[in-house]
């Protein structure tokens, strides 16, 4: 058999397995879609079975994670979300109208895009204002943002770290305003950091750091108080990024933090198994978040036949 025979099986089999491989690559691409539960939050903290009302939309080149909830009126509910987008392959900031009855989503409006991704569009409202502290890992920096309801825009403040921290949460439930992160390059480990506000730096530097025996140190949502306890939601980041949400129970005594975990939260959805990483509310509405395939059938069995885990 000739040299150029062999040449010739030997690229026909490498850009086979190449096709492969890209084909595979694109059947088992997934996607995140945000909700809102059908109950309240006694009911979830009962341990009552969750349902969830999926937001309804046509896009096929991106999808939304990170869900805040930016007001609720009485035919909407308007969310800040990461809202991923094919084209750019990253994550930007936007605003969604969600139909409060049909929850089809009725508008998109980008209000804030970089070069780098962005996520997790965490909300504070002052008297002055309503601000937004989105994730922006990859410059190194955490910067806070005043969101204009006029121009329906991010105005950039000031930075408030200089750190490459991820899914940070401002909290005031302990006697002074705390900022909870995780940071690269362990994000979804077992340390969660605590910061306190450093006048002279004017910025969020470390104070203590808090250990779990597990990967459940990554905030998956803002604080919440019921029954005058106050619990965080966190990320089971176990057998992969945000497989489920944590509540921990969480109380400061004597100079020393406790976090207990009350419940695991998994997603409700059988298309959309593969995570389930954010759990917040505003005005007793309840947003979440879940991960699944884009084609979940055919990925599912594919799956099997690759024996992809």
């Amino acid at each position: 058999m000739s040299t150029k025979y062999f040449l010739f099986l030997y690229r026909f089999s490498s850009n086979e397995m190449k096709l492969t491989s890209k084909i595979r690559d694109y059947v088992l691409l997934q996607r995140y879609n945000i909700g809102f539960i059908d109950g309240d939050l006694q009911s979830v903290m009962e341990g009552n079975a969750i349902r969830v009302n999926w937001v309804k939309h046509n896009y096929k080149d991106r999808w939304f994670a990170d869900p805040f909830i930016l007001d609720v009126t009485e035919n909407e509910i308007l969310v800040l979300v990461e809202e991923w987008y094919d084209p750019i392959q990253r994550g930007r900031i936007s605003k969604l109208t969600v139909d409060k009855k049909t929850y089809e989503l009725k508008d998109i409006k980008v209000l804030l895009e970089s070069e780098t991704h962005l996520s997790f569009p965490m909300i504070v409202r002052k008297d002055n204002g309503i601000y937004v502290y989105p994730e922006n890992s990859a410059t190194g920096k955490w910067i806070e943002y005043r969101y204009n309801s006029e121009t329906e825009g991010l105005i950039a403040q000031r930075i408030m770290a200089h750190l490459p921290l991820t899914d940070s949460v401002i909290c005031d439930y302990f006697n002074e305003p705390l900022m909870f992160s995780t940071s690269l390059p362990d994000a979804n480990g077992k340390e969660l950091g605590i910061y306190a506000w450093d006048e002279t730096k004017q910025e969020y530097t470390a104070k203590e750091y808090y250990h779990f025996g597990e990967n459940l140190s990554r905030m998956a949502g803002d604080f919440f108080k019921y029954q005058d306890k106050i619990y965080r939601p966190a990320q089971v980041c176990i057998q992969s990024y945000g497989d489920a949400v944590s509540i921990q129970e969480v109380s400061f005594e004597n100079g020393k933090w406790d976090v207990q975990e009350i419940k695991r939260i998994y997603s409700p959805h059988p298309d959309y198994d593969l995570g389930f990483h954010t759990f917040n509310m505003y005005k007793d509405v309840i947003v979440v978040d879940a991960l699944g395939f884009r084609k979940p059938k055919l990925c599912h069995f594919l799956r099997k036949m690759w024996h992809v885990v």
